[in-house]
């Protein structure tokens, strides 16, 4: 497998493999190949009932499911957000029903609607280095800057690890495209909204933990140019491209 430098475009979820197992990567990327910038960015949303036909079934269609809710929520609900009772298809589902609990108390807290409504969502962005769709930007508390949000089931020990991967993505983005004006502010927190927990963890991105992530990153790209693909056999035991690996292996 030749790499090309245009190829070292990293997604998150690339990026993740690699770590747990560059066999694993390299397979990912043959069947996956780098999309084009355009087609990645300007690539429509399917609907939630195209991903029903397809066979999506639990834990993968509910977060699909959900994530769709997350997106649409603040353009759907904001004239019922002060309402005491909540409307009723939102009732009868604990993970919105969260979600709009946590909605509620920031629009009283913000005082304002413009600062409750985030800034971005679902906004997709390709840099020189890396790739990706971030769930949610918003404003920080004091207004100063913003915070990326990844909307997760529950706490994952890669979360931090993702968020650092998509505040560079967003930080590099505006460095590289110097014609977005309507990113004026620089990402300075991160976190993670758990849907199934009800719970938000917020971090402050520092100058450390960023620099330690660009040589993670720096490092993990160096070793795909140079085709660096072993396998950790210590992740096969949950790895969905098992099968695929033993035929690749045996025909070399």
């Amino acid at each position: 497998m030749v790499v090309m430098d245009f190829e070292l475009n990293l997604s998150a979820t690339e990026f993740l493999y690699f770590l747990d197992c560059p066999q694993k990567f390299r397979l990912y990327r043959i069947l996956n190949p780098l999309p084009y910038k355009s087609d990645f960015i300007y690539s429509s949303n399917r609907t939630i009932a195209h991903y029903k036909k397809r066979g999506y079934k639990g834990k993968k269609y509910d977060g699909i499911k959900y994530h769709r809710f997350f997106e649409t929520f603040h353009k759907e609900y904001a004239g019922f957000i002060t309402n005491q009772i909540p409307p009723i298809e939102i009732q009868e589902d604990n993970v919105m029903l969260l979600y709009w609990v946590i909605q509620q108390e920031k629009y009283f807290e913000a005082k304002e609607e413009c600062y409750w409504y985030p800034f971005e969502k679902e906004v997709r962005l390709m840099t020189e280095k890396q790739r990706g769709k971030i769930d949610c930007i918003e404003l920080c508390e004091n207004k100063n800057g913003l915070r990326v949000i990844d909307y997760k089931p529950t706490p994952d020990s890669n979360d931090n690890l993702s968020l650092l991967f998509y505040a560079k993505l967003f930080n590099d983005y505006r460095l590289e495209d110097t014609e977005e004006e309507k990113f004026d502010f620089e990402v300075l927190e991160v976190g993670c909204y758990y849907y199934e927990m009800g719970a938000k963890k917020i971090y402050d991105l520092t100058e450390e933990n960023s620099l330690t992530f660009e040589r993670i990153l720096k490092n993990t790209q160096g070793k795909i140019s140079n085709n660096e693909f072993f396998k950790n056999k210590n992740s096969c035991w949950n790895c969905g491209f098992k099968t695929i690996c033993r035929i690749e292996i045996s025909r070399r």
